[in-house]
């Protein structure tokens, strides 16, 4: 029996490699994506400390000073927050964007490969069926030859 060869082999392995690479961004998206929801999370907390410092001074007897300081900090902090949350939709956008390129190189790898194992039982199919058809002109040669030269 010969030996199955897929022809495609080396685009196979590329197709693989190029769906690793493409595997290996899109982690790396998501790991960006969830850095930036933590420091939105830690923004928005500051924002809450924040509110509840104001609300403690303006229980009791405060300055000015003090109250335009924290306003101004709170505002600070409210404006990070916007450009946090504007950059964790870009990271989200990109993150998506990375997802789709990883399953398109998913579905051309598996197919490369499904491509491969019909072939390849294909190629198995065919060479067992020659063997077949080599034994039966073996068996038919030898009954053939026993008949014209019987054994007495």
């Amino acid at each position: 029996m010969k030996a199955f060869r897929f022809r495609l082999e080396t685009l196979l392995r590329l197709k693989d490699a190029s769906r690793e690479r493409a595997l290996q961004d899109y982690a790396i998206s998501i790991k960006i994506r969830q850095e930036w929801e933590a420091k939105l999370d830690r923004a928005v907390g500051y924002i809450a400390e924040l509110e509840n410092m104001l609300s403690e001074k303006q229980k009791l007897n405060f300055r000015a000073s003090d109250l335009a300081s924290i306003q101004m900090r709170l505002e600070q902090a409210r404006q990070e927050v916007e450009s946090f949350t504007l950059e964790v939709s870009r990271k989200k956008a990109l993150e998506e964007s990375r997802r789709t390129i990883f399953l398109k190189k998913e579905s051309e790898s598996k197919s490369l490969l499904r491509l491969k194992e019909r072939q390849m039982s294909e190629h198995l199919e065919m060479e067992t069926k020659k063997e077949e058809h080599e034994l039966e002109d073996v068996i038919g040669a030898r009954y053939l030859y026993d008949r014209a030269n019987p054994v007495l």
